[in-house]
């Protein structure tokens, strides 16, 4: 026996090697039925890749870890300000309020922060939503669209059935209209709903960084890394088996650290069904503490470079996104496309397809489709706005067991 480790002991071998060896051991099925992973989301990816992609992404570095923020809903400013307070005293870095605090209320609120080291955002005050007003009535607000430091929500397209990379399409397509008119240098946040599928979230955000950087490499602007925010998605959610859903905010947050966000809001799991509690709020603020201290994820800024499945999936869900960024340019922009019913009409096709395969049993959510504890509570389906220009929210307990 050899005592060297040296790759020359071990005889060569092809992928065609590999695939036959495989298709033996599967007595002549079709490797192609195990390892072809066709995505609802609209890529098609062989589950094990032994190549980086022909185009590699290039994203910008990152500089430091990402930033734990806490959501702040509070409508009093004096509570605000005493809830802020406690949620930086045990381990958030960033505050959202999500009032628009204005004068006096907003020097309450902010009342015993240190800005410089713990970022705050107001909600409709210091920075906003440009596409708000827009998808909830219909009409453009140009006092909306004109403001300085603005936010593209992900989140509230995922809570509708959009899939991961009309997700970031649509988010980059608000981008390239705002910045048309604003400018591409202006300061600029995404905001992405992250859900279970580990891989392919964490291969979304890094999509996003590089197409961002890539349009503003075009524009001949400051390439730099989008200010993502990103928070988990709740759309899945049961309250007949809660805890469980504490494990989907955990795989949640450590797809949007490894993806490359800059700050992550991870929600309570219950807030739909229970009043806002400092048990919740607690345990949902520590599956980042965990990952910061104990697991150390915060030590390593890029941890999914490298990786030859990532780097296609990044690739090819970029590859996508592009296709329908450029289908709305031709639209005329965003704008155009939501008002014409475009929108809405793509988001409920995919939010079809991933009903149907919910309910058929081709994708799984553990207690509602697959794994059913034997007391089922009744699921609470959560009342959200309406928006002229989206479908409803969709709760996919709720709609899997109709």
């Amino acid at each position: 026996m050899a005592n060297s480790l040296d790759s020359s002991n071990f005889s060569a071998s092809t992928t065609d090697i590999w695939k036959a060896s495989v298709e033996k051991e599967l007595k002549d099925k079709s490797c192609n039925d195990f390892l072809i992973w066709n995505s609802l989301d609209g890529f098609e990816i062989e589950a094990w890749q032994n190549m980086p992609p022909t185009i590699q992404c290039q994203l910008p570095p990152l500089n430091s870890p990402w930033l734990l923020m806490s959501l702040i809903s509070e409508q009093d400013a004096q509570t605000a300000n005493k809830s802020a307070l406690m949620e930086l005293m045990t381990g958030s870095q960033s505050i959202w309020f999500t009032k628009s605090f204005q004068g006096a209320a907003e020097a309450v609120i902010t009342n015993g922060i240190d800005q410089s080291v713990a970022p705050v955002f107001i909600a409709g005050n210091t920075i906003c939503d440009p596409y708000h007003t827009l998808l909830k009535t219909g009409q453009i607000s140009k006092k909306d669209f004109a403001h300085k430091m603005v936010l593209f929500d992900g989140n509230r397209l995922r809570e509708r059935g959009c899939n991961i990379v009309q997700e970031i399409a649509l988010l980059i397509s608000q981008a390239i209209e705002w910045s048309s008119i604003n400018g591409f240098d202006s300061e600029i946040y995404f905001k992405v709903a992250n859900g279970s599928g580990y891989l392919s979230e964490i291969s979304k955000i890094r999509a996003l960084r590089w197409l961002w950087a890539s349009i503003l490499k075009r524009e001949n602007s400051r390439v730099i890394n989008p200010k993502i925010i990103a928070t988990n998605l709740n759309i899945g959610y049961s309250k007949s088996d809660e805890h469980t859903n504490i494990l989907r905010a955990t795989t949640a947050a450590m797809s949007a650290i490894s993806g490359g966000s800059q700050y992550i809001m991870i929600q309570p799991w219950d807030q739909e069904w229970k009043e806002r509690n400092e048990f919740s709020s607690r345990i949902s603020r520590n599956i980042q503490n965990l990952l910061k201290d104990e697991s150390h994820m915060a030590a390593n800024l890029n941890p999914a470079d490298g990786s030859y499945f990532i780097e296609n999936l990044t690739t090819a869900i970029a590859e996508k996104a592009w296709t329908i960024i450029q289908d709305i340019e031709v639209k005329g922009g965003f704008t155009n496309y939501a008002i014409s019913g475009g929108l809405k009409n793509d988001i409920v096709q995919s939010r079809n397809q991933l009903t149907e395969a919910f309910a058929s049993g081709s994708k799984v959510l553990l207690n509602i489709n697959k794994y059913k504890s034997e007391d089922q509570a009744a699921e609470v389906n959560p009342n959200k706005y309406s928006y002229q220009l989206l479908p409803n929210y969709l709760h996919l307990p709720t709609e899997i067991n109709q």
